[in-house]
């Protein structure tokens, strides 16, 4: 008896053991050995790649490529206007990456974000190819009434595993592009960019901020300007915005939280663009575009003397109000000697202002004249 219950019990153990595999006629007729299935294809990588030879295409679409000494093959914009400079029209946004550049042209994912600008007397602003992504190729000044960014020029360099190589940082005084501080977080800041004619002013208005901080991998972060410092100055919170990485440039753009960006790594290559010109056609075709844009010029004067004579004020408030707290408290021995100090401070100040508007005014009517006289020459074409 115990021998029939001790057979039965190990026909019982020996049947859970069994793995029942189904036949399946995808492996093969009659095979019944078990395979895993073939494992998941690798996730996309998130940084695309393209070459050099896409950005000479892409953006050739929108402007023109033109070989120009010593910097090789540059890109000039199409159709942006002679009041046009890099870094105007769009916004900009607090990122994991500090400031960010949000740029409304469609193009703007590229030149903005590589390479750097330059400035030519007859061609205006270039922008000169290079491979490393930042979320803007800027340097700051910050002070109480104003902030302001310049392109970096094509001559400031940054090297990989090394940083930036400055050499001689010699920005042209009317390159910088100065807004108040309390408009630093429109939505459509070309419309509150100052003339540079009040460039020399407000630089002593400001302080140079220069610094990057670069992260493990070559990871730039344009922080030269805090968050919490334009918290204080614009009385405006500062709203850490989303960065999501696209894999496709029209899938670029911004909303209300969230930023999207398309930023592929680029391959160097020894190639030339497919489609490019001299500098003296490029001259003509921008002059000839410049000529089609100038129906806006009276709103733009009109917009550029406001914008003077508002933050000339302005100016004159804040210095006044410094005099006369600078004089409450000073010894009454030499509070008059103070007072005379500041008082020629002001006078100064004053002397300034009427500069700028003679060259503001000079240059305007010179800009009229140069459009009425392309006019006249193609009525008579």
């Amino acid at each position: 008896m115990r021998k029939i219950t001790f057979l039965i019990l190990l026909a019982l153990l020996a049947s859970s053991c069994i793995m029942y595999i189904p036949y399946d006629e995808t492996r093969g007729r009659g095979r019944t050995n078990y395979e895993p299935p073939a494992p998941p294809p690798p996730a996309p990588r998130v940084h695309a790649e393209i070459s050099i030879t896409f950005i000479y295409d892409y953006l050739g679409k929108y402007g023109y490529w033109v070989y120009l000494n010593p910097y090789g093959y540059v890109w000039i914009p199409r159709g942006v206007g002679r009041h046009w400079r890099p870094y105007t029209e769009g916004r900009w946004v607090w990122t994991e990456y500090g400031w960010m550049w949000v740029s409304t042209h469609p193009w703007g994912w590229i030149p903005f974000h590589y390479g750097r600008w330059g400035w030519n007397s007859r061609l205006g602003w270039f922008w000169v190819p290079d491979v490393v992504w930042a979320p803007a190729w800027v340097v700051w000044r910050f002070g109480d009434l104003y902030i302001g960014w310049a392109p970096l020029p094509p001559e400031v360099a940054f090297v990989p595993g090394y940083g930036f190589r400055w050499g001689r940082l010699d920005i042209d005084v009317h390159f910088w592009i100065f807004v108040e501080a309390r408009r630093f977080h429109s939505n459509q800041l070309r419309a509150w960019v100052l003339p540079p004619e009040r460039n020399i002013t407000i630089i002593n208005f400001t302080v140079l901020r220069n610094r990057y901080t670069v992260r493990e991998r070559n990871i730039i972060v344009n922080d030269a300007i805090s968050s919490q410092e334009i918290e204080r100055i614009t009385r405006v919170p500062v709203t850490r915005v989303n960065v999501r990485q696209v894999q496709r440039p029209e899938e670029a753009g911004s909303g209300v939280n969230e930023v999207r960006v398309y930023r592929p790594e680029i391959k160097q290559e020894s190639v030339t663009p497919k489609s490019y010109m001299k500098a003296e056609e490029a001259e003509q075709k921008i002059r000839l575009t410049q000529l089609q844009r100038s129906e806006n010029l009276e709103e733009i004067h009109r917009r550029e003397a406001e914008l003077l004579e508002r933050t000339q004020r302005l100016e004159i408030e804040k210095l006044r109000k410094q005099i006369q707290e600078e004089a409450r408290n000073a010894p009454p021995q030499e509070k008059q000697k103070k007072m005379s100090e500041l008082q020629a401070r002001l006078e100064e100040l004053k002397k300034k202002h009427e500069q700028e508007k003679q060259d503001l005014q000079k240059r305007q009517s010179e800009e009229k004249r140069i459009i009425k006289k392309e006019n006249l020459r193609r009525k008579g074409e």
